[in-house]
C-alpha cells in the first residue's frame, strides 16, 4: 500500500476513533470529562461578542438588557436565542480529544477553526476556538484559547457560530397576517398599470383599476395571501451598492394596508430587479435593502390581468 495510501487510512481510523469516544462521552455525561475553570458566559454578563474565521469577523454588542446590534442593525432574536442555548451547553461539554494532533482533523486548529471571543465590558471573559461540523455526527467541537483539549456539544445544524454577518441580521423583510390585511395596492411607474385589491361587502376580493372593476380570482389571492405572511430574504445589499439604488422610481411597489384596530402597520415594498434571479427590496421603515427570489419578487409584481377574473 501506498504512503498515501496509508495515510487516508490511518486519518480514517482516527476520525472514526475520536467520532466513537465523542458519541460515548456525550450519552455518558461523566463529570471527569467536561470543560472546567470557565467564567460565566451568559447572556446577561457578556456585553460583545466576537466570531471571527480568516478575514470575516461579526461583531455582536450588546445594547440593552436582551437586545443586541450587529454593526449598525438589530441582531435576530431568534438567531440569538439559538446562539446562546448552544452557549449553555458549553460548560457540560464533553471531552472528545487530548493532543494536539487531533486539532487540524476537527478544525480547531488556529488556521481553520473559528474564534469566538465573550467580553465583559473591555475585557475578554472567555476566548474559544470552533471547529468542523458535520451532518452525520452533529457536533460542534470547542477548544478553549491556550489549551490542547477539545470537547464537543450537540449541534443541530452548521453556521450555530457563523463569522458571516449578514447570518445575524434579521432575514424577515415583512411578516403580515391576513387577518391584519385589509387591501393591497400594486403601484408601478406606468400608471394605467396600477390597481387595488379590496373587500366588497360580502367579504369578497375586488380588484380595482382606472379602467374599472371586477372580481380576483380566489386561487391567487389564497397565494398572495401566503407570500405575504412572511416574506424571507434570501440575503442582504453591500451599504456601498444600496446607497446608489434608487428606490425613490422603483420597478414597482406593493402596499399592503392593514386594518385600522390590527397590530401591523401599513407596509410598502419597493422593487428593483437586480439580476434574473433576485430583486433588491425596501421598505421605506428601515434602511436595509434585502435580497428577495426573483420568482417571489416576479409574483408580488403581478399584473391586473394576472388576478382578475375576465368577464
Amino acid at each position: 500500500m501506498k504512503s498515501r495510501q496509508v495515510g487516508f487510512v490511518l486519518m480514517a481510523l482516527i476520525l472514526i476513533g475520536i467520532l466513537g469516544i465523542a458519541i460515548r462521552l456525550i450519552s455518558s455525561g461523566q463529570d471527569d470529562f467536561v470543560m472546567e475553570g470557565l467564567m460565566p458566559i451568559t447572556q446577561d454578563v457578556i456585553t460583545k461578542i466576537e466570531v471571527t474565521r480568516g478575514a470575516q469577523t461579526a461583531e455582536l454588542v450588546k445594547t440593552g438588557e436582551e437586545n443586541w446590534r450587529i454593526g449598525k442593525y438589530p441582531a435576530f432574536a431568534p438567531r440569538l436565542g439559538d446562539f446562546w442555548t448552544h452557549v449553555a451547553d458549553i460548560p457540560e461539554s464533553q471531552l472528545i480529544a487530548r493532543l494536539p494532533k487531533h486539532h487540524e482533523l476537527l478544525g480547531v486548529d488556529e488556521v481553520s477553526g473559528t474564534y469566538v471571543t465573550f467580553y465583559l465590558e473591555q475585557s475578554v471573559q472567555e476566548a474559544f476556538l470552533i471547529g468542523k461540523w458535520s451532518p452525520e455526527v452533529k457536533l460542534c467541537y470547542i477548544r478553549k484559547s491556550g489549551k490542547e483539549e477539545v470537547y464537543g456539544i450537540p449541534c443541530a445544524r452548521n453556521g450555530v457560530f457563523s463569522s458571516d454577518p449578514d447570518t445575524w441580521r434579521n432575514p424577515i423583510v415583512t411578516a403580515m397576517p391576513e387577518e391584519d390585511i385589509a387591501s393591497f395596492d400594486f403601484i408601478y411607474p406606468d400608471s394605467t398599470k396600477s390597481f387595488s385589491l379590496e373587500k366588497n361587502e360580502d367579504g369578497d376580493w375586488i380588484v380595482q383599476s382606472p379602467s374599472g372593476s371586477g372580481p380576483a380570482d380566489s386561487r391567487v389571492i389564497d397565494v398572495l395571501l401566503q407570500a405575504v405572511n412572511i416574506v424571507p430574504a434570501v440575503g442582504f445589499e453591500e451599504e456601498d451598492v444600496a446607497k446608489g439604488l434608487d428606490f425613490d422610481a422603483p420597478e414597482g411597489a406593493v402596499r399592503i394596508n392593514t386594518l385600522k384596530d390590527s397590530s401591523s402597520p401599513t407596509t410598502r415594498l419597493k422593487f428593483i430587479r437586480k439580476d434574473t434571479e433576485t430583486f433588491y427590496v425596501k421598505i421605506p421603515s428601515q434602511s436595509t435593502v434585502f435580497l428577495v427570489d426573483g420568482r417571489l419578487a416576479e409574483f408580488l409584481l403581478m399584473a391586473k390581468e394576472d388576478i382578475q377574473i375576465p368577464d
